[in-house]
């Protein structure tokens, strides 16, 4: 009976693992709403774009624009029933959206009238997004809301403006245009901010789903100067790949030290013409302007300025951290262009370090939430680990001169090794967060720190709506300043913000 009992757990826990075929989205745009006040420029054109794309990826794609709640609801339970144990089931939701209690609604466009019943009746919720998900069961499931574009019923004290955070269950994975309790850009070209960024990078070979929403934020950061942060929620194990393929990064990183090595025009121009959203397309930029003999704007840094400068440009996204061979004339052009963007009285190196230290608050904020999550996701799998691997010794004490129990053995050998592996990636994922936080934490502390005021967490939860269901953000901001704080009394290279973190966690 009991060799039984665990064939059957073995064959029940194959088939829960074992990887679906298909490519299954629903792409829905709401705005031509009925309330003519709430028309927005852009969802049509956003569905538009990545039903493209997703066909491109072999997703099978139903796009729907300007739907009321029924209708959204039927295009739920198609997708319920059409993604049914594929490998990736996606909805992607542009519209309004708004935040009630504890539960998030995407507004259909019938909205009657500025009241919670008229919302409830016009809206499908997250909870019902989720639940034909779960249905649906697939390997990956992916939420995609550029929804918080603003509180349409702000002016009737109806909600709260922009959405709270909510998880999936496991192989979920929930991306939001912003952080909670903000509201996102529409854009002023023919997509959102966060879409045209997305478009950007939902078709980068070999990038992990993780990492293409990581690339997604860095350029919506960059793009909005720290106003506009994604924010991913994940209960996903393993990796996950929407374009497979090699990762691009390896021979871009190739290409250009190539560039680097011959240093002329053609070289830096062949660069851009290969990789027109590259990595160091800024510094190739400003490269040939240098060769050109470009001539600087008045008004350059000073010397002892190089190192914050660059610092608060790297935060911006005009260079890329350690990226070789930067100098200090490529820092004084970066500082130019960046003055060349700004209005008349707000182009000074103070002015630029003030940027700074506000776009390292946000990442900050942002990427302590990705280190808690990676340290939860790795201590989850570890116990996982030690359970399989005290399952397997008992069985193999109790089986393991039985020959019809090899097979089974066998396989919980091979279940162990997986568990293993997964939890390889999870430490290496984990790796990558707290080295990166890492760097913030120091880069921060060394050259941006005295230009975040004591009134800075203040401006930044009134400047970013955080309150209410928003106080898991604020927390989050509270500690990258705590982390702040013990770096001035630590050690260089002291890891003290992550003994910290562990003991809150």
């Amino acid at each position: 009976m009991r060799l039984l009992c665990l064939t059957l757990a073995l064959v029940l826990l194959n088939a829960a693992q074992a990887v679906a075929d298909g490519r299954v989205a629903l792409l829905i745009g709401n705005a031509s709403y009925t309330n003519h006040d709430f028309a927005l420029a852009n969802p049509g054109n956003d569905v538009r774009a990545l039903d493209d794309a997703l066909r491109r990826l072999n997703f099978e794609v139903r796009s729907v624009i300007d739907l009321s709640r029924e209708e959204m609801m039927a295009s739920l339970d198609w997708l319920s029933e059409t993604a049914r144990d594929a490998d990736i089931a996606m909805v992607f939701f542009a519209g309004h959206s708004i935040q009630v209690g504890s539960e998030n609604y995407a507004i259909g466009v019938d909205l009657a009238e500025l009241s919670a019943p008229a919302v409830a009746r016009s809206s499908i919720t997250m909870t019902e997004i989720r639940a034909a998900l779960e249905e649906a069961d697939a390997d990956l499931s992916m939420i995609v809301l550029d929804a918080c574009r603003n509180n349409p019923l702000g002016d009737a004290e109806i909600g709260e403006v922009g959405l709270s955070a909510v998880t999936g269950g496991v192989g979920t994975l929930v991306a939001y245009s912003t952080d909670p309790g903000n509201v996102a850009a529409d854009g002023i070209g023919d997509n959102s901010t966060f879409t045209a960024a997305l478009l950007d990078h939902i078709e980068t070979p070999g990038l992990d789903v993780r990492i293409m929403f990581g690339r997604v934020r860095q350029e919506v950061v960059r793009d909005t100067g720290g106003q506009q942060i994604p924010w991913v929620e994940e209960a996903v194990i393993g990796e996950h790949y929407l374009a497979r393929g090699a990762p691009p990064l390896d021979t871009e990183l190739r290409i250009w030290r190539e560039v680097v090595e011959a240093g002329t025009v053609d070289d830096y121009q062949g660069y851009l013409k290969e990789f027109p959203d590259g990595l160091y397309k800024i510094m190739a930029e400003l490269r040939i302007d240098d060769l050109r003999g470009v001539p600087l704007e008045a008004g350059d840094l000073a010397d002892e300025d190089l190192p914050q400068a660059t610092a608060a440009l790297e935060m911006l996204g005009y260079f890329v951290p350690n990226a070789p061979a930067t100098s200090d004339e490529e820092v004084r052009r970066a500082f130019a262009r960046w003055r060349g963007t700004q209005p008349a009285g707000g182009r000074t190196f103070d002015a630029l370090m003030r940027e700074g230290a506000r776009t390292a608050t946000f990442l900050g904020t942002y990427t302590v939430s990705v280190v808690k999550s990676d340290l939860a996701r790795h201590t989850l799998i570890q116990e996982q680990l030690r359970i399989a691997e005290e399952n397997l010794a008992v069985a193999e004490a109790d089986f393991g001169d039985t020959p019809e129990a090899r097979d089974v053995l066998a396989d919980m050998r091979r279940q162990v090794d997986e568990i293993g592996e997964i939890g390889q990636r999870t430490a290496a994922s984990l790796d990558s967060s707290r080295t990166y936080y890492n760097d913030l934490v120091e880069q921060t502390d060394r050259h941006l720190v005295a230009y975040m005021s004591d009134e800075a967490q203040p401006r930044f939860a009134a400047s970013r709506a955080l309150s209410g269901t928003s106080s898991r953000a604020l927390a989050d901001a509270r500690t990258f300043y705590r982390h702040l704080e013990l770096m001035r009394d630590a050690p260089d290279g002291s890891y003290a913000w992550l003994a910290a973190m562990m003991e809150e966690n």
